[in-house]
């Protein structure tokens, strides 16, 4: 069924008419307001200062370096059980091998289905899909590659940055979508600004509740291998 159908049906189910567009340009957006961030800004910066101001950990890396500052990361928060999902870095095509020499007991999500594994998983280690500057936001997609819980299930979640996915807020992210037929969007989004948190009645705030109490991210400056 195209979508001309199934919006036919909706207009037939509710018993009104054929709609049409509006005659009127919407008002031009003042960028001055609406916006307060720019390409010109020093994004690594603004992002991780906004990170840190909301209660993640920001580490800057070479790529050269990458899996060495993941390893003594994962030693610091005391992870031993990890997954990871993390196809687009290139340096990091072969973490897992590394990970495991040094003791690491990985976890296949893929042969896992659901989340009963992650729930026992000391660490998910994630790249993502875009970071906002604005808000020290992390955006990260599930597809077959990623999954939908390796961000939001274990108690810590460390995000794997590239310095080029560093965007200045996100009217600048939805046009990377535009244009993807259905079959190419993520099946979810998740757009994290922060470690899980929750309060009660009287504003007693509690973290990781309900998600990752910790949120290690690490910015992988360009080039290099790891």
């Amino acid at each position: 069924m195209d979508r001309e159908s199934f919006m036919l049906r909706i207009r037939e189910a509710l018993e009104v008419g054929q709609t049409t567009p509006p005659r009127e340009q919407a008002p031009a957006v003042d960028e001055a307001l609406a916006r307060l961030a720019s390409s010109d800004d020093p994004l690594v910066t603004m992002f991780a200062e906004r990170a840190e101001a909301v209660g993640m950990h920001v580490h800057r890396c070479p790529a050269s370096e990458l899996t060495q500052r993941l390893i003594a990361l994962l030693r610091e928060v005391g992870a031993r059980r990890i997954a990871t999902s993390v196809g687009s870095i290139p340096q990091a095509l072969g973490l897992n091998e590394s990970l495991r020499r040094a003791g690491f007991e990985l976890v296949d999500w893929k042969k896992q289905p659901g989340f009963e594994a992650q729930y026992e998983l000391d660490a998910g280690i994630t790249d993502v899909h875009a970071a906002f500057a604005e808000t020290g936001t992390l955006v990260c997609s599930s597809d077959a590659g990623h999954s939908r819980g390796l961000s939001l299930v274990p108690p810590t979640h460390i995000a794997l940055v590239r310095e080029t996915d560093i965007l200045p807020d996100m009217i600048d992210y939805w046009p990377r979508l535009r244009g993807l037929s259905g079959a190419d969007l993520p099946s979810s989004q998740a757009f994290i600004t922060g470690p899980s948190k929750t309060a009660d009645i009287e504003g007693v705030l509690i973290q990781g509740v309900h998600g990752p109490e910790r949120v290690e991210i690490m910015i992988v400056g360009d080039g290099g291998e790891a």
